[in-house]
């Protein structure tokens, strides 16, 4: 999600450095990992907006040197988003869905078949729903302002995409959610008649309108 440019706007925030890691496809073991990874190297940082994804994306950490042949979701070695920021430890290489490109790239079929179980479409989750854990409690054990959201609400099914993405009837018990900002922007989109491409892809006009919303909510 594009949300850099929009943070600025929406909070005149000139002066801010910001990082943006966010990668297509990716779920959320890999927005969790990726903020590890950011404090090991350089420090904590002054906020974190952690914007989740979809429950069933499973991610890979690849060795870092290691490139799948012809597969654009892969964090060290996709030339389309040269502007994120490239992971110092592995190479991660995202699933999508449970039918995602994956599926007719050789190398990854071998792999991720043996990851999702055909008969229990919520196979993934938990593992997902433990990130979102993970992240917020080491925000909250660094003493790191922050907020998180899930792009779409997992317990409403409002559009196909969001279906093939996961839903769950309830968040689990042990997710805090103090610093959640209240609503996800593709509901904010759907709710307004801003009905994105696919049924995921919003854009700057969402982006913007849920901030906006929300303003008073963000710890910043």
């Amino acid at each position: 999600m594009g949300l850099v440019g929009d943070f600025e706007t929406v909070f005149d925030m000139d002066g801010w450095v910001f990082v943006n890691l966010s990668f297509p496809a990716m779920g959320n073991r890999y927005i969790t990992s990726r903020l590890f990874e950011y404090v090991e190297y350089n420090g904590v940082p002054d906020y974190v907006y952690l914007q989740y994804s979809g429950l069933n994306r499973i991610d890979l950490p690849f060795d870092i040197n290691f490139k799948v042949p012809n597969y654009v979701f892969q964090s060290n070695f996709c030339e389309k988003y040269p502007w994120i920021p490239k992971s110092k430890k592995h190479n991660w290489v995202a699933s999508g869905a449970r039918a995602g490109i994956w599926t007719s790239n050789d190398l990854l079929n071998k792999i991720f078949t043996y990851m999702y179980d055909l008969d229990d479409e919520t196979c993934t989750h938990d593992v997902s729903l433990h990130e979102i854990f993970r992240g917020i409690e080491f925000c909250k054990k660094m003493n790191i302002s922050y907020n998180w959201s899930t792009y779409y609400d997992y317990t409403k099914n409002i559009h196909r995409a969001v279906e093939k993405d996961g839903l769950t009837a309830k968040m689990p018990d042990y997710i805090d959610m103090t610093n959640h900002v209240g609503e996800s922007p593709l509901n904010v989109g759907f709710e307004t008649g801003n009905m994105p491409d696919g049924g995921r892809h919003y854009g700057e006009k969402v982006s913007r309108l849920y901030l906006k919303r929300n303003k008073n909510k963000f710890n910043l």
